[in-house]
């Protein structure tokens, strides 16, 4: 019986990384051919020269299947999604820069055109090809890998939900292990929890991973409490020699760790854990202005008519088309942040009477500095908000240097107590259009989760993950996720 479920675990292995090599292989054929349909668009009568240098085409094939196959962890090793993605950029981004120096400068013009549009093609491809591959091995339940996290504390829990969130991961949790015990079975975790997936998954004694019935079933995932880590090092190792991949989710929460580097000593098990904060380096913070005015001023130029537009609709209903309003900005200073007019011209006297009159109303108020039902919101202007299109004037903001593209979600005066010690962080950066809270469920996160959200921004701050940022930001606007 366990011969055969080892049998069966391996070939469903081996058909995983085949699929992921099929798919590679199919985005590089989809894009060369892209490349020379798209050319016989822009230069027709390209393809006579195509048809008799298909020594050109070969050279592209070469570079683009060392390419893929150069970082052997993709087929191995499971990342989450955007950081698979980013990986693969960057291998693409290398090999093209390495293609172009070895064949531009011996290659027809016409070759050189198809090499451009092969590596920009791929780009797209290979990572949309990745994951529709890896959406239909999940619905075959071909892609699904068992899980047990050794913990059942607070940090254990955290593992469970993340790994749960990130589901293109293909991990599922079959049990948590109690470290502690050694011979019974739980019934519950020692963090209370009122979620119902968690209550079904059984928590296991640590002998049960032992049992050559679960021997190389999965990943093991250790994700106690720090003293507890420290103290059951030998454990790991034994359970290192019994499966393949065991990880370690050490309780380092705060920690600025996106990009960190660790360095090993020779001969002995002290590791130097070393941090980086991004944006204290200056070339980093240029790099993220220039970024913001390339961008910015694209975005202005692109979405004038829109602005045109609104203006004649809001100015209907209202003597303003735009709103300032004081916000906090980079170093505590103060600025105006630009938006669209949403409200009524009497919005501050119709909120005064509703905070006076309705005490539900008052404490939704104290509690966010929002609320859900805004009387003083014009029709326009409903619109304007539930797409989040009442903050695009903020990219003048952006523009002369206020405010950046992603950021910290800028607060008011009233909302500095609210960061405590965290405003610290808050006023190292610009406050930004959009951020990791407007992607987190924006107006549904608690006041606590947001400030978080924003410290965990600039601490871990990368130009990677602005980008993703800004794309998810497009997504969000387009379901109207959280917004009022």
């Amino acid at each position: 019986m366990g011969k055969d479920r080892m049998i069966s675990r391996i070939k469903k292995s081996i058909l995983q990384r085949l699929s992921l090599v099929i798919s590679d292989g199919f985005a590089l054929v989809v894009s060369l051919i892209a490349a020379v349909y798209f050319l016989n668009l822009v230069r027709p009568g390209s393809q006579e020269y195509i048809d008799f240098n298909r020594l050109g085409l070969a050279k592209i094939l070469g570079f683009a299947i060392l390419c893929i196959f150069w970082q052997l962890e993709l087929y191995t090793k499971r990342r989450p999604i955007w950081e698979e993605i980013k990986l693969l950029y960057t291998t693409i981004v290398i090999f093209a820069i390495m293609h172009f120096i070895v064949t531009f400068l011996l290659s027809h013009h016409i070759v050189k055109l198809v090499n451009v549009f092969f590596w920009c093609f791929l780009l797209v491809v290979l990572p949309v090809f990745r994951l529709i591959t890896k959406i239909i091995l999940l619905r075959l339940n071909l892609w699904q890998r068992n899980l047990y996290i050794v913990g059942i504390g607070k940090n254990a829990l955290a593992t469970y939900q993340l790994l749960r969130s990130n589901k293109m991961l293909g991990f599922i949790t079959k049990g948590f292990i109690d470290i502690q015990d050694q011979d019974q079975l739980s019934d519950k975790l020692s963090t209370p929890t009122n979620n119902r997936l968690v209550e079904q998954i059984p928590v296991y004694p640590y002998t049960y991973l032992i049992n050559s019935v679960v021997k190389n079933d999965g990943e093991i995932v250790f994700a106690l409490e720090m003293e507890d880590l420290i103290n059951n090092v030998a454990k790991i190792d034994i359970l290192q020699t019994k499966f393949t991949f065991v990880s370690v989710v050490p309780d380092v929460l705060g920690l600025p760790l996106y990009g960190a580097s660790i360095d090993h000593f020779f001969g002995s098990n002290q590791v130097v854990l070393r941090l980086k904060n991004n944006l204290s380096r200056r070339i980093n913070r240029i790099i993220k202005r220039t970024t913001d005015i390339l961008l910015s001023l694209t975005g202005i130029i692109l979405l004038s008519p829109l602005f045109l537009v609104f203006a004649v609709l809001i100015k209907r209903s209202n003597r303003k088309v735009l709103f300032k309003h004081r916000r906090i900005g980079r170093n505590g200073q103060s600025f105006d942040c630009i938006k669209f007019q949403t409200m009524y011209d009497n919005s501050q006297q119709i909120l005064a009477e509703l905070l006076a009159n309705n005490q539900n109303l008052r404490e939704e108020w104290q509690k966010d500095f929002k609320l859900k039902h805004d009387p003083r919101v014009t029709k326009v202007g409903k619109f304007l908000r539930k797409t989040s299109l009442d903050e695009i004037p903020q990219l003048f903001n952006v523009l002369i240097g206020e405010m950046s593209l992603v950021g910290p979600r800028p607060i008011v005066e009233q909302e500095v107590s609210k960061y405590n010690n965290d405003f610290y962080y808050y006023k190292l950066v610009r406050p930004g259009v959009t951020g990791l809270w407007q992607i987190s469920g924006r107006n549904d996160i608690d006041y606590e989760n947001r400030v978080r959200l924003d410290v965990w921004y600039v601490k871990n701050w990368s130009l990677w993950y602005d980008f993703v940022i800004i794309l998810k930001t497009i997504i969000v606007v387009l379901t109207r996720k959280g917004a009022y």
